[in-house]
């Protein structure tokens, strides 16, 4: 715990606060990019989690962040069928 309260103490906390402070919509935005990135919104969850636990992201600001994942896992598999 106290080894990922040091690594966001810099610019990723300031960086993520400010991503996802803006409203729920750009909140759900980040989490859909976030997921197309790597491909998979178990990761985005999961990666997401602690940092709620750190309390570095507000629990209101979590639920669009999931469900923008899951329109992003969506959208990669949309982009997969729509490439065969």
């Amino acid at each position: 715990c106290k080894l990922l309260q040091m690594l966001f103490l810099g610019r990723a906390k300031s960086l993520i606060r400010r991503s996802t402070g803006l409203n729920d919509y750009a909140a759900m935005g980040v989490g859909i990019c976030l997921t197309i990135v790597v491909q998979s919104s178990s990761v985005t969850t999961s990666a997401l989690t602690p940092l709620c636990g750190l309390g570095l992201i507000p629990l209101a600001k979590m639920l669009p962040l999931t469900l923008g994942a899951n329109i992003g896992t969506t959208v990669t598999a949309l982009l997969a069928s729509l490439a065969v």
